[in-house]
C-alpha cells in the first residue's frame, strides 16, 4: 500500500504538535501494512533517507561517500565521527542498501517514533529480518534546519 506522503507528513506533524491524534491509527496501519516511500519531497526526513540509500548504491564507492557525508547531522560530521561511519556505518549500509530498496529505488515505513528533541526515529522494512531496522533524522540547526542523518543502523 502506498500512502501519499503529504498525508504522513501531515500526519507527523500532528502528532509533534499535539502529541497524539492520528499517531495510533497511522502506527497500526504502519505496522500491518507499511507505508511506500516512492520519490519523496526534498529536504523532507524520508527524502534525507532515501538519498542515504542512494548514495549507499552508487557503484562509485568514493562518489557515494561524499554524498552519503552531505546528509549527516552536523554533530556527525567531526573529523572522528566521520571516521567513524566510513569504517562501519557506511560499508554495513553499501553492503545492505539493496535489502531496503525494491527495483523501483522505493522503500519501506514500518513505523516511526517522534523525539523530544527535534528528532524522528523510523524503521525500515528489510527483506531479510523480520524486525524493521531503525534509522534516526534530526533537525540540523547548524545547516539551515535540514532533516540530516545522526544514528542510522541501516
Amino acid at each position: 500500500m502506498q500512502i501519499n506522503q503529504t498525508i504522513l507528513c501531515a500526519c507527523l506533524a500532528i502528532t509533534l504538535l499535539a502529541g497524539s491524534g492520528c499517531e495510533t491509527l497511522d502506527k497500526a496501519r504502519m505496522k500491518v501494512l507499511g507505508v511506500t516511500v516512492d520519490k519523496p519531497e526534498p529536504e523532507t526526513a524520508e527524502w534525507v533517507i532515501h538519498q542515504v540509500l542512494l548514495a549507499a548504491k552508487d557503484p562509485d564507492e568514493e562518489r557515494g561517500w561524499e554524498k552519503f557525508q552531505k546528509l549527516l547531522h552536523s554533530q556527525e560530521r567531526s573529523t572522528n565521527a566521520l571516521k567513524g561511519w566510513q569504517q562501519f556505518g557506511w560499508p554495513r549500509i553499501r553492503r545492505q542498501a539493496n535489502l531496503y530498496l525494491d527495483e523501483h529505488d522505493r522503500y519501506i515505513l514500518r513505523d516511526f517514533k517522534t523525539m523530544q528533541n527535534d528528532g524522528i526515529d523510523f524503521f525500515l522494512e528489510n527483506r531479510q529480518r523480520d524486525l524493521p531496522t531503525p534509522c534516526a533524522v534530526y533537525l540540523d540547526f547548524a545547516n539551515n534546519k535540514h532533516w540530516r542523518i545522526k544514528r542510522c543502523s541501516l
